[in-house]
């Protein structure tokens, strides 16, 4: 890909991903705290209010930010979290499984629309964070990490839909949700990230084959066997990145075909075989 396209793509993802981290339902904004503002609340289910204070912090030097965490009990013990560098930090805290303790959560962009979503306990005097499935755009050799791939999109009834950046025959934001369970964030869906389509999708993301592809068209609940035709122009609307890629025609069929690592390159995809490279016009990758 020329390397105009390519800053292209990443400004694309950057403002809509800034835009779309800034936009909350309500039902998301009822847990939303307010940065500096402290709120008293049973943290840890002891039946004690604690004092907690979110803070997004400017780091005019560095011209970034961080968020930190500030728990104070009623004995007066002090209890900090402080954020690694986070560009629009926002917090939430909820009692999202209904356990008695309440979650904090603190999400914002690492750079370049590289959403981080970070879960909190307080307990015993301090604050520890909580693991996640591995949801990552890159490497995701780890089952767990110590945080969540994404930006809060919807909490609510022990899920938790976080958003971010995937690769699978281009770059787009996709969406998985978490359950809490047994202290950790578990993958919650059917295994897909599902890619958030806008106006700009068709303009720049849309993928034209240059020769035909076998895939299965679904329709009115039924499937049958067919092929995109090269010249076609679709966009990838959910994948699992690695086995399966779902579609969305101009004309606006919907079905599905295989993918797999392109293992003889090391990066990327194979569509039925074929690699990536050979058979699309161009694939829109970010970066």
């Amino acid at each position: 890909m020329k390397k105009p396209l390519v800053f292209l793509m990443v400004l694309l993802l950057l403002f809509s991903g800034m835009a779309l981290a800034e936009t909350e339902t309500d039902a998301l904004a009822q847990y939303a705290l307010q940065s500096d503002v402290s709120v008293e609340m049973d943290l840890d289910g002891d039946g004690t209010a604690e004092t907690l204070v979110f803070r997004s912090v400017a780091d005019a030097e560095n011209d970034a930010g961080y968020a930190e965490i500030q728990v104070t009990a009623a004995g007066g013990g002090v209890a900090v979290w402080t954020s690694e560098t986070l560009f629009l930090p926002s917090a939430y805290a909820c009692d999202l499984d209904g356990d008695g303790v309440v979650e904090i959560f603190v999400c914002g962009d690492w750079a370049s629309a590289d959403y981080a979503t970070y879960c909190l306990h307080y307990a015993d005097g301090a604050l520890a964070e909580l693991s996640f499935a591995n949801a990552s755009r890159g490497d995701d050799s780890e089952p767990y990490i110590g945080y969540g791939y994404g930006y809060i999109q919807s909490i609510g009834d022990n899920e938790l839909a976080l958003c971010g950046s995937q690769d699978v025959l281009g770059t787009y934001f996709g969406t998985r949700t978490f359950a809490l369970q047994d202290g950790r964030f578990e993958f919650a869906d059917d295994g897909l990230w599902r890619f958030l389509m806008d106006e700009e999708t068709w303009e720049y993301r849309s993928l034209t084959p240059t020769q035909n592809i076998a895939a299965t068209f679904v329709e009115d609940g039924g499937q049958t066997e067919g092929e995109i035709a090269a010249g076609t122009r679709f966009v990838i609307t959910a994948s699992d990145k690695t086995s399966v890629a779902w579609f969305q025609t101009e004309d606006g069929r919907e079905g599905y075909f295989s993918i797999a690592p392109d293992e003889e390159r090391g990066w990327g995809c194979t569509v039925n075989g074929v690699p990536e490279s050979e058979l699309f016009e161009m694939v829109p990758y970010a970066d």
